[in-house]
């Protein structure tokens, strides 16, 4: 009876393995203004990312959760689970994919307004917060789609140490990646791992976001986070995905 749970698992493995191996390096252009960057930049970028993850964990969630039906997904993912164990086919796994698809779709939406509007007024530090309560908040919806639950500590590890495989390259990506299979320690602080993440985010848009703070330039900030939010929620479909096939089985 599980075969057909053991082929998803397989094609989502397939489709992990394929973010894996992607090695995007920074272009000649992108280098170039890189080295024009005020080191004091990095700094602020990280400190942003830590007070925004900071913030969002400790007051916010409740917040975001305004922003989306959390019970009407709890719900739906109950219903779903309870047709897959009905039966268990192609069509009933996929059943389980459309809230994710859903939500995505909106949220994607919401990066690139966000981008654009404060790119055009020379603002390309205020987006922080709003960019990571936009990938926190596709990433709650997805969870909860597979039902799953956001609101412990290790669960927010598991997040920060996704959007750090979702945002890095090369072997950074697999060790990272690694990490985020392997079982949380419970002496893992969750302020170091937001430390990390707010790390990786930062150099991962240094360069856009001292472009985004050029009024009109701006502009590339709305493709910027358009781009940041893909990366992560498409990495978290697969993976909250392939959690779900799995705890199935077992």
């Amino acid at each position: 009876m599980n075969k057909i749970i053991f082929k998803s698992i397989n094609k989502m493995n397939k489709k992990e393995n394929k973010i894996l191996v992607q090695n995007k390096k920074d272009s000649v252009i992108k280098e170039k203004i890189k080295d024009k960057v005020p080191d004091k930049l990095q700094s602020l970028l990280e400190e942003g990312f830590v007070k925004a993850f900071e913030l969002i964990f400790s007051k916010g969630s409740s917040v975001i959760e305004k922003t989306f039906d959390k019970e009407s997904l709890i719900i739906e993912h109950e219903a779903n689970n309870f047709v897959l164990d009905k039966k268990e086919s192609k069509k009933t796994i996929r059943r389980m994919d459309k809230p994710a698809i859903k939500s995505n779709l909106i949220n994607h939406t919401a990066t690139t307004t966000t981008g654009l509007g404060l790119g055009l007024l020379g603002m390309g530090l205020p987006d922080i917060p709003l960019l990571v309560g936009t990938i926190l908040k596709g990433i709650y919806q997805i969870s909860l789609s597979y039902g799953f639950d956001y609101t412990n500590d290790n669960e927010k590890i598991y997040i920060l140490r996704l959007i750090n495989v979702a945002l890095t390259n090369g072997e950074e990506k697999i060790e990272f990646n690694k990490l985020l299979e392997s079982n949380i320690d419970n002496n893992v602080e969750l302020s170091y791992e937001i430390k990390q993440t707010a790390k990786i985010m930062s150099n991962e848009l240094l360069v856009e976001k001292f472009v985004q703070g050029i009024p009109i330039v701006g502009v590339i900030g709305a493709y910027t986070n358009w781009s940041t939010y893909r990366k992560v929620s498409k990495l978290s479909v697969i993976k909250y995905k392939k959690r779900y096939l799995k705890n199935r089985i077992d």
